[in-house]
């Protein structure tokens, strides 16, 4: 893979991990709105509100065993009217019911049911009506707020009555809040008596309920919740003061952004944008909840009531008021707007404002673009060390904000998002590598051993774009008397063709089992090297193995060939090892991956000198130093063509046994040291005893043999130290 791709799929999953961070924003399926309701109702779950002795919240529940007392519902209002009476003292009274139709009860209505009994006519006629009674029960007491139903059915009840005072600041609060075209209210002469009006909807909730809406518009009016308008009556304030966005001091975040809060005579409550406000529940057992018949029977003494705020429902199964919370399941509906009341005066409210909102994406995007980049930088387990560390910190910031400020901060969301940045970026990095893995492959499989491929490919930082300064050991391979070999083939180059195959097939097998790495054919020519791109320790013994094998291996082809009625081939083999330039060599557009250095120039000119040596193999001065020197043998100081400086070569014996090769290069160095001292008769001496012991060298000392020849004949310069100059490569 380029630099220039590399570099692309990194900008590309960081722009995925912002792309990610923006996904709350989308909210797809409603999923982050499920996981922040997940969050808030686990922290009230686990810390609910505490209700204390001073709450002045009283719930009067019309239970079971009220309607078993009293009677089925509904009950005549002269009983609800005596309810009314025995909490005169009440700061505030609300009934969380709504009497839609006059009481069934009256005694007007018997009298149609009995047109002939004059006398029961006239006695029905002198007692009072029973919705009087109640509403005279009502306006006596002076603090009761009655409820209203409002909804989209176009119910006659349209109306609404203002029994309080309202200012709006800022934009107009009616754009923001739930919208009803209608209402289903209380019989007018209830409602006329009463101090207030107030809405029991749930507003936008789904089957849990964790908000109301403090105001309710029906048509062009606003109404308040029912818990709302009892506190208001309860502190005897006549005003609501709604603060929206773009009012002073409020900030409205590019366009019209909703409501903020509720001011209330010395109370102020916050609200979502909508108007809801959340509410923050505390256990239903722990509210003050006292019996219907209780009250009704005198069992409770009406002081009791004394400052209270009173909130009439019912609990009973069969009147189908039970609603969920995030703490509790089936939960009379009366209790819901009792916990909203209560908050208002324990002023105690949730809140999460616009710019929690900010600063739980700025989070989730600095923690994605960090685990990006660590995976990038260090792998899976540095993203998973910011992921774990990141989530620990959302989690605990969350927490604190809950505990000290009762602030609702998401944590879920960020973390889902910081885990799926993770995920895909450490997928795709897997994917990335694995195809930079198999790019390697594909690129070396050729040139390379099985297992120096997949070194290479589990590790590829040792494959540097433009080269890098390593020492290597090079190989050069090439047939002897090729120009021979290709005029019997003058006729027919396929088969030329196929013979050359055959023996680079052969040769190069023999190289990669020795973990060398191809660089290039060159005609009947194979260069080779070690040491790069993954680095081995002994590269200098692997080439010269390499070598001996190559050299089996072809006295196996040739006695095929000969089977075949064709040629044997001899090769030559240069080993040498040296400091050298490795890497792709090339433009961006094509390139090779090969090795330049002067010690590769000097291992092709080994090769050459080879056949002149009459020996298999010949290696350079610096491979004879990095292996044991048990089977080499010094063969000469050279000049080699092209090169002024001498080196040293040799040859390895690999079919002699050690201790032959001892007695050998005893003689042999003998030899040379005579011949560089110009002592040829002592030279010739040792060279005959070394001569017998290596029959397969014989063209080596016969080529030295006629060199003394000929220096006694004409004897070198005085200062000659025994350097022999090439004139073929």
């Amino acid at each position: 893979m380029s630099s220039n791709i590399k570099q692309i799929v990194k900008v590309s999953l960081y722009v995925f991990a912002v792309l990610v961070s923006f996904l709350p924003l989308l909210n797809p399926l409603n999923l982050f709105t499920s996981l922040q309701n997940y969050s808030f109702d686990t922290f009230q779950q686990i810390f609910p509100r505490k209700v204390y002795e001073e709450d002045p919240l009283v719930i009067i529940d019309i239970d079971d065993r009220s309607l078993e007392l009293v009677g089925q519902w509904p009950w005549s209002r002269t009983v609800l009217a005596r309810l009314t009476d025995q909490t005169y003292s009440a700061a505030a009274l609300g009934f969380d019911i709504v009497f839609a139709e006059p009481d069934r009860t009256n005694p007007q209505n018997l009298i149609s049911q009995y047109p002939d009994n004059l006398l029961l006519k006239e006695q029905l006629e002198l007692l009072p009506n029973n919705d009087e009674v109640f509403a005279n029960a009502i306006a006596n007491h002076g603090t009761v707020v009655l409820g209203v139903a409002v909804n989209n059915t176009g119910d006659k009840y349209t109306n609404t009555q203002s029994k309080f005072g309202l200012v709006t600041q800022g934009d107009a609060p009616q754009q923001f809040l739930p919208a009803y075209n209608s209402m289903r209210r209380n019989i007018s002469i209830l409602e006329d008596g009463a101090s207030g009006l107030g809405s029991m909807s749930i507003g936008n909730n789904d089957a849990i309920v964790r908000s109301l809406p403090a105001f309710d518009k029906v048509n062009d009016a606003l109404l308040p919740s029912l818990g709302l308008e009892l506190a208001r009556v309860a502190i005897g304030a006549s005003t609501f003061q709604i603060k929206a966005s773009n009012a002073s001091s409020e900030q409205a975040f590019g366009e019209q952004t909703g409501i903020n809060n509720i001011k209330l005579g010395p109370l102020t409550m916050p609200t979502m944008s909508d108007g809801q406000t959340y509410i923050y529940y505390a256990p239903t057992k722990d509210l003050i909840t006292v019996s219907a018949w209780d009250v009704l029977s005198g069992s409770i003494d009406p002081d009791f009531f004394t400052g209270k705020v009173v909130l009439v429902g019912t609990s009973a199964a069969g009147l189908f008021d039970l609603r969920s919370t995030p703490i509790e399941k089936n939960v009379p509906g009366v209790t819901i707007i009792g916990q909203f009341v209560q908050q208002i005066f324990a002023n105690e409210f949730l809140q999460r404002p616009d710019w929690l909102f900010g600063a739980e994406f700025l989070a989730g995007l600095f923690l994605s673009l960090l685990i990006t980049f660590m995976i990038q930088a260090l792998g899976p387990i540095g993203g998973l060390t910011v992921f774990g560390v990141g989530s620990a910190g959302i989690v605990g910031s969350s927490w604190y904000f809950f505990k000290s400020k009762l602030f609702l901060v998401d944590p879920i969301s960020p973390m889902v998002i910081i885990l799926t940045v993770y995920v895909a970026v450490t997928f795709f990095n897997f994917l990335f590598t694995e195809l930079e893995r198999s790019r390697v492959r594909g690129a070396f499989a050729q040139y390379m051993s099985p297992e120096m491929v997949n070194r290479l490919a589990e590790s590829n930082e040792s494959l540097k774009l433009g080269g890098e300064r390593k020492d290597m050991t090079m190989l050069f391979s090439d047939i002897r008397g090729f120009t021979k070999i290709s005029e019997q083939y003058k006729q027919d180059p396929e088969a030329l063709t196929d013979l050359i195959n055959r023996l680079l097939t052969t040769l190069s097998n023999e190289i990669l089992e020795c973990e060398g790495t191809i660089d290039k054919y060159m005609g009947d020519c194979i260069m080779a090297f070690w040491n790069a791109p993954a680095s081995q320790e002994k590269h200098a013994q692997m080439a010269i193995e390499a070598g001996v094998r190559m050299r089996k291996a072809l006295k196996e082809l040739n006695d095929e060939l000969v089977g075949e009625g064709k040629l044997a081939m001899e090769i030559g083999i240069g080993i040498n090892t040296g400091d050298c330039i490795v890497g792709n060599m090339g433009s961006d557009k094509r390139f090779d991956y090969t090795v330049l250095g002067d010690a590769v120039n000097l291992a092709a000119r080994l090769e050459g000198q080879s056949g002149q040596y009459g020996v298999n193999i010949v290696l350079g001065e610096e491979t004879a130093k990095q292996i044991p020197d048990l089977k080499l043998i010094e063969l000469d100081l050279i000049a080699v063509k092209g090169k002024t400086e001498p080196v040293r070569i040799y040859t390895y014996l690999s079919d002699l046994h050690i201790d032959e090769v001892a007695k050998l290069k005893e003689a042999q160095n003998a030899m040379l040291k005579n011949y560089r001292l110009q002592n040829w008769d002592e030279a010739e001496q040792f060279l005959l005893k070394a001569r017998l012991m290596v029959p397969e060298l014989e063209k080596y000392y016969q080529y030295f043999q006629e060199r003394i020849n000929q220096f006694r004949i004409h004897p070198p310069s005085f200062d000659w130290r025994g350097v022999n100059v090439a004139t073929s490569k």
